[in-house]
């Protein structure tokens, strides 16, 4: 097995992490499992869970007021991250 096979986070740890996710944000934070926002992130975990596409970026959760800082990791070793967060603006 090559270092990389052997570091690559596993199939099964891609499920968990993105079903353990869309739980807190649906159950815990009342966030709607239609709402547009809800399913750009899990159509981001279906690529991640399905060809393992590592994705950083943000997903602007606006019917919330938050943006979700989102990080797909490649390795085994980090977690799936997603940090909503209030935006923030620059006065001028």
């Amino acid at each position: 097995m090559s270092v990389q096979q052997q570091t690559e986070k596993p199939v099964g740890d891609r499920v968990r992490e993105s079903v353990t996710i869309l739980k807190k944000l649906t159950n815990d934070l009342g966030m709607s499992i239609d709402s547009p926002e809800v399913q750009e992130l899990k159509q981001r975990f279906d690529a991640y869970i399905k060809n393992g596409t590592c994705w950083s970026g943000y997903i602007v959760f606006s019917s919330y007021g938050r943006i979700a800082d989102v990080n797909l990791p490649q390795k085994a070793s980090k977690t799936i991250e997603v940090t909503l967060r209030v935006p923030t603006f620059k006065h001028k």
